[in-house]
């Protein structure tokens, strides 16, 4: 698995979670949890982060830069 992105919050991370699984890109999303439980809201130190398989990494970097754009 490579970290494809890293987020400021759960939500959107699961935002790109389900575009790229709508793409056939399987993901996950990693320390989504870690916020709550270390009593933390938002910070740097504790970025939740996407992850896809290793041979899937160029392709959704590719999509999530034109979703990105997109906006």
């Amino acid at each position: 698995m490579k970290v494809v992105g890293k987020y400021p919050n759960a939500f959107s991370a699961n935002v790109a979670k389900g575009m790229l699984e709508s793409e056939g890109i399987p993901a996950q999303v990693l320390n989504e949890y870690l916020p709550l439980v270390a009593g933390v809201v938002n910070s740097d130190l504790l970025s939740i982060e996407l992850a896809v398989r290793d041979e899937d990494y160029s392709e959704a970097k590719r999509l999530l830069a034109a979703c990105s754009n997109a906006e």
